[in-house]
């Protein structure tokens, strides 16, 4: 029995230590974001020029999907929360949700993402232009429909954080899990021009 507790306690510890990795890519040179012409949940223009007034984190994704938008936005909140502890106010990132699917987003966006986290942005637009920025991430996404009236289709796509600096350049990626304190540390290292340690 002693041994059977042993065994269960060290596998926790060591799935935690896995959990509150942090798996990132920093890009050897920063990558401009193409441009882009989108709009914000309140319906105000959200172009590649917005992107230049603070660092962000972007991330992908649909206001339908049952689990991993709602994980890495909630995760994302806990992010910057630790993270203000680390930097100054104006130097806290924003978080961009990336809505892919229009024609269901629109109408909820703005309810969606402020159930999250009071400053973030959700942002969607035509597919010519969500297809723009998704390229430019270097992201994905398909929209799942068995049919042209399919109305309760899923959508595939990427999960992924990607970091952009305040010149509007990529200059990282991470991706799940988002352990806050870890990730917070990471980016505030990276913010910072620093080694980070993955």
């Amino acid at each position: 029995m002693k041994r059977l507790v042993l065994f269960v306690a060290l596998f926790a510890l060591s799935f935690g230590a896995k959990a509150q990795s942090v798996n990132g890519v920093i890009l050897d040179e920063a990558v401009p974001v193409t441009n882009f012409t989108l709009s914000a949940q309140d319906g105000s223009p959200f172009t590649s020029e917005t992107l230049k007034e603070q660092s962000t984190l972007l991330f992908l994704g649909f206001t339908h999907c049952p689990d991993v938008c709602p994980f890495t936005l909630a995760n994302l909140e806990a992010v910057r929360t630790e993270l203000s502890q680390l930097v100054s106010p104006e130097k806290l990132p924003e978080v961009v949700f990336l809505a892919v699917d229009p024609d269901r987003d629109t109408a909820v966006l703005e309810d969606y993402v402020k159930h999250f986290g009071i400053s973030f942005t959700g942002i969607t637009g035509e597919r010519p232009e969500i297809d723009k920025l998704v390229e430019s991430i270097d992201g994905f996404y398909r929209l799942e429909k068995s049919s042209a009236d399919d109305e309760a289709y899923d959508v595939t796509h990427s999960a992924a954080v990607t970091v952009i600096n305040p010149a509007g350049e990529i200059t990282a990626k991470i991706s799940p899990p988002f352990h806050p304190f870890n990730t917070a540390n990471y980016l505030a290292r990276h913010m910072r021009g620093l080694d980070v340690m993955n």
